[in-house]
């Protein structure tokens, strides 16, 4: 029984030693002084202990960075986390619509009635030009114009009501006025311009060089009065958002497909269209740029649907063999997204696929950008370039691991702006005694520190450190490459 109870004491303390002992990966405050940390001092130009922002503590609270905010970008808000998600949630069609064109009726192309079921007349409308010829009174025939009242005026007859009649109709009316006046008139009617029958054509569409005016367009409706009959005589810009067309009918809005309809055949998207109806074919409503390691960078103009996809294949896809996939990043406005480029490319995870916004940036740094500085009791000191993640103990390895002199206990990692820097220093004695499963991941411009001995003084041993690390001939080689992996 005393054995057992001794047992459960030693258990017990070395549950109590191991809760105190401390972590291998800590960050450095100079002892003595909470919360403060060391930085430049731009007025007197030396390295000073100042209080640490409440915002700068808060941050540090929440763990150490992890890889993928190795791009510097301020805390994503929330609205921006939220956007994500709704992004990644795909809309039906109907709420879509319901989203773009608030407040309006829509009919969808197929609910509309379809070609041969209409049998199309033609009627007089106001504006039209009609030719009136009455046989052997040349005096009496001539060009005349629909008024906005609906009527027309004739010679001996005055004003006839035209609008909404069909030729014959409009012809029997004539010839019964006419009588009063001519022995047995034979009257012949033609629409020499049904300028009633008129639609608009507006957005991504060309003008002729000669066309002088506002950038809406204006067609007769002929044969069949079909989307298609329009779309034959329309020069639409190369970059149209074709799948965002739509038209607007009264207070209707109709979406049309022209993608669909040009590219695939699919004749449901085929409108008859109705005088006074205006197409819209959409342009282009974002401008993104591309940088990096992109086959073509630059400013893109891209539809309402486009996508992280869809702008990479506006630039020509990725450079694959320098593209570094686990640094790039989008960023909107003051944020940095969380898109895993990893992910999406790699793995087709097409929850990273999301919807971009106008002035969305998407940088894809070049492998050779990701590199650190290891300086120190390492066997070959130098720049270490990575591709994939890096810890602690990977770069370290790569230079040929520690001198025999090297104090493993305290390695130092200056991470950041070194006017602004955050320390930290790592027992990876611990860890690789197996006495810690922690690992420190290194993140692009780290510099890391191998000691000979023990530091007893961190105010001492920071205060030395930073402004070495800053100007020295060491360094400078470094940040020049100069040293080779």
């Amino acid at each position: 029984m005393k054995k057992h109870t001794i047992l459960i004491f030693l258990c017990i303390l070395a549950v109590i030693v191991s809760a105190c002992a401390h972590p291998a990966i800590r960050e450095i405050t100079p002892q003595g002084k909470k919360n403060t940390q060391l930085r430049w001092d731009g007025e007197t130009h030396r390295w000073v202990f100042k209080a640490e922002s409440p915002a700068r503590k808060t941050s540090r609270e929440s763990g150490l960075p992890s890889f993928a905010q190795a791009v510097p970008a301020p805390p994503l808000k929330k609205e921006a986390h939220r956007l994500i998600e709704l992004q990644k949630r795909v809309l039906t069609k109907e709420e879509y619509l319901r989203a773009r064109f608030k407040g309006k009726e829509i009919i969808l192309p197929e609910d509309l009635p379809k070609n041969g079921k209409i049998e199309i007349k033609y009627k007089i409308g106001i504006d039209d030009i009609l030719n009136i010829y009455i046989w052997k009174h040349e005096d009496l025939s001539r060009d005349v114009p629909v008024r906005s009242d609906g009527n027309v005026s004739l010679p001996l007859i005055g004003d006839i009501y035209a609008a909404g009649l069909e030729i014959p109709e409009f012809k029997a009316i004539m010839e019964k006025k006419y009588d009063e006046y001519i022995e047995n008139p034979q009257i012949t009617v033609t629409c020499k311009m049904p300028n009633s029958l008129q639609v608009s054509v507006v957005g991504a569409v060309g003008k002729p060089e000669t066309y002088v005016g506002p950038a809406t367009m204006t067609y007769i409706l002929r044969g069949d009065r079909t989307l298609l009959s329009i779309l034959s005589v329309v020069s639409i810009e190369p970059d149209a958002d074709l799948e965002e067309s739509y038209i607007i009918r009264g207070d209707k809005i109709i979406p049309v497909n022209l993608k669909a309809l040009l590219e695939d055949g699919d004749t449901s998207q085929n409108v008859i269209l109705q005088p006074q109806d205006t197409l819209v074919i959409s342009e282009p409503l974002k401008e993104i740029v591309l940088l990096g390691e992109v086959k073509s960078p630059g400013r893109y103009k891209t539809n309402r649907k486009s996508t992280v996809l869809d702008a990479l294949s506006r630039a020509g896809g990725i450079n694959s063999k320098t593209a570094n996939l686990y640094m790039a990043y989008l960023a909107r406005d003051n944020d940095i997204l969380p898109i895993n480029f990893k992910r999406l490319l790699d793995y087709g995870s097409m929850s990273q696929n999301i919807l971009l916004n106008d002035g969305d940036i998407i940088y894809i740094p070049n492998n050779n950008e990701n590199k650190v500085f290891v300086v120190g009791e390492v066997n070959v000191a130098g720049v270490r370039y990575f591709t994939d993640p890096m810890d602690l103990m990977e770069a370290i390895s790569s230079c040929g691991g520690f001198r025999a002199t090297a104090n493993r206990s305290q390695v130092v990692v200056v991470r950041g702006d070194p006017q602004k820097p955050e320390v930290y220093a790592v027992n990876v004695l611990e860890m690789m005694k197996g006495g810690s499963s922690e690992r420190f991941y290194l993140e692009r411009g780290d510099t890391v520190y191998i000691a000979r001995t023990a530091i007893a003084d961190w105010n001492v041993f920071l205060s030395q450190l930073l402004p070495t690390l800053t100007s020295t001939r060491v360094i400078q080689t470094i940040l020049s490459d100069r040293w080779t992996p």
